[in-house]
């Protein structure tokens, strides 16, 4: 229910930021041009009084479109953009995908305050993200940002992707039936490090890639006491309740 999610959790008061999206002729509301694909997201609850708006911006090289969403409630609208991304769609099923660039956790009100995104502001979110993208297609989310801290640290120790907190969030949005590690970014010309995960063609192809995910959440879990002591804290409560909805669903 969305009143179980809180709008905002307040962290201080700073100087505010100039938008500059309203200004900029490159970037416009989403709601001149309802055929896109983030402009579905304009206007969705993420939480108890909180939206998006989205606005679009111009298109890459290979015509997908980049995007900002905002966050807006009763305290106001934030100046930064909540995320950052890119969307893309094809003729054929990978070729339908969302990229998010960049994500912020505390951002500013245009009043000059500044807030946290609760975590379950941020999984509507992912989950909005994740409705986008279609069997075949895959949800892509950097993991270079502050926020992101245990997932890299995760990743790095060779932890499961669906052990980390942001392979969690991607499985929650739907598109967690595959996993690749973008830890080095072909010819550093794709950006930071990103996780990438897939959304199965079909039930055959999600059946399989879960046993295989099951086989390995269990090697982790056997092995995991080698790891630092907080990065099991964070990581084996999310493989415990990984391989719980794994083997309910494929055993």
């Amino acid at each position: 229910m969305h009143n179980q999610v809180p709008p905002f959790v307040t962290v201080s008061r700073m100087t505010n930021l100039t938008d500059t999206t309203r200004a900029s002729g490159l970037w416009r509301p989403a709601a001149e041009t309802p055929d896109a694909i983030p402009s579905t997201w304009d206007g969705a609850e993420v939480g108890n009084d909180v939206r998006l708006e989205v606005w679009l911006g111009p298109r890459s090289a290979t015509g997908a479109q980049y995007f900002r969403c905002y966050l807006l409630s009763e305290l106001g609208r934030t100046v930064e953009p909540v995320v950052f991304g890119l969307a893309g769609a094809g003729r054929f099923p990978a070729q339908h995908w969302v990229e998010l660039i960049a994500y912020r956790d505390q951002l500013l009100l245009e009043d000059g305050q500044a807030v946290e995104v609760p975590a379950g502001v941020e999984r509507r979110l992912f989950a909005q993200f994740g409705a986008a993208v279609p069997a075949g297609g895959h949800l892509m989310a950097e993991y270079e940002s502050d926020s992101r801290s245990v997932t890299a640290q995760a990743l790095a120790a060779h932890v499961p992707p669906l052990a980390t907190p942001l392979g969690a969030l991607l499985y929650s949005a739907g598109c967690g039936d595959a996993f690749r590690d973008w830890y080095t970014p072909e010819g550093g010309r794709e950006g930071g490090r990103k996780l990438q995960g897939f959304r199965a063609i079909d039930d055959a192809q999600r059946q399989r890639r879960g046993l295989e995910m099951l086989v390995e959440l269990r090697a982790f879990m056997a092995r995991s006491a080698d790891l630092d002591w907080g990065l099991q804290a964070q990581t084996r409560p999310i493989a415990d309740a990984a391989i719980e909805a794994l083997s309910t669903r494929f055993e």
